[in-house]
């Protein structure tokens, strides 16, 4: 399959908000009080940040949703859990002995298959690949635009609309099964194909993030969980998500760059994996700008830092797992 310039661009930006969205999780953000401008500016970055889950879901329908199920269809999964294999023997002894996150053998294997951590998302997608067959089973059988929308917007309102307001407006029995939901969006944005001008889709960003940002900030003077909360899976996130989704997956990238980001996103996944060690050693190191007014600094000398070196060590242990995972070639007799 010919590579999307685009696609390989939110790869990227998913896990650049990865890092950023933790950059919060390790500064005292969700236990400052909710007053103040700047304040506010990190509300409206905390929930683009948070996008990153949606993001990588979209990407799975996205991707995963024309794929036919054949014989081979679910060893794509054999790299991602091998790239899983390796980033843990990278960081669990450098967790234990350097970090002095200090467990046993049988916690760190207990660890290790119950997807510890931050392999929690890891262990979503490997679910959501092998039920995809069912959904693009389902998905083949709707032929026709608007029944394909009346799927979305059934899955809307079993997933996403119960959580437009702080109560519930709508039964809310089926919130936790949201990864479908985004699947069949980025599937419905394959399909359909919409069209926005970049300055038209950061514009509804810019509005949306200020938006959620306010709402964080006038609905509580206490912490950020206090007040408007929203989940992966929730009305406000989805929304945003999608909109930055359709804003970048056709984006007009120049060649080179679209060569950089090729080479780049495949290790997207090793790189988020690996952040982990990153996110428990830096954040320490910056103590004195763990406060709102600060945390423009802290994002700038630690989360970019973090970004790039993840990035890099992520696609070199992506390289080593499709390696590892490569047929061999048997010698002819």
């Amino acid at each position: 399959m010919k590579r999307e310039p685009g696609i390989d661009l939110i790869r990227c930006m998913g896990l650049f908000f990865v890092n950023g969205v933790h950059m919060f999780l390790k500064n005292g953000f969700y236990s400052e009080p909710q007053m103040g401008a700047a304040v506010w500016g990190a509300d409206c970055f905390r929930w683009l940040f948070f996008t990153c889950n949606a993001l990588f879901l979209l990407l799975t329908g996205y991707l995963k949703s024309t794929k036919p199920f054949t014989k081979g269809y679910y060893r794509s999964l054999l790299p991602i859990l091998t790239g899983y294999g390796l980033t843990c023997l990278i960081t669990y002894p450098i967790r234990h002995f350097w970090i002095g996150d200090v467990r046993t053998l049988g916690e760190w294997i207990s660890n290790f298959f119950s997807f510890g951590n931050y392999a929690w998302y890891l262990e979503m997608y490997v679910g959501l690949v092998l039920f995809s067959p069912v959904i693009n089973g389902v998905l083949t059988l709707i032929t026709d635009d608007r029944q394909l929308l009346g799927l979305v917007g059934m899955m809307l309102v079993m997933t996403a609309l119960p959580t437009l307001t702080p109560m519930p407006i709508l039964p809310d029995a089926w919130l936790s099964i949201y990864p479908l939901t985004f699947y069949v969006l980025g599937a419905a944005i394959r399909r359909l194909q919409p069209k926005v001008k970049l300055w038209q889709g950061l514009t509804v960003i810019v509005v949306l993030v200020m938006l959620m940002g306010s709402f964080s900030l006038i609905a509580t003077d206490g912490a950020f969980s206090e007040g408007f909360t929203q989940s992966n899976g929730s009305f406000w996130n989805t929304i945003l998500a999608v909109v930055i989704f359709v804003t970048f997956y056709r984006v007009k990238i120049p060649e080179k760059v679209a060569k950089v980001l090729a080479f780049w996103a495949p290790g997207v996944m090793e790189g988020y994996l690996l952040s982990l060690v990153l996110d428990a050693s830096v954040y320490s190191v910056f103590k004195q700008w763990h406060s709102p007014e600060h945390y423009p600094m802290l994002f700038v000398c630690a989360t970019i830092p973090i970004f790039l070196i993840s990035l890099t060590t992520g696609r070199a242990v992506h390289a080593l797992s499709q390696r590892l995972c490569r047929p061999r070639k048997t010698a002819k007799v």
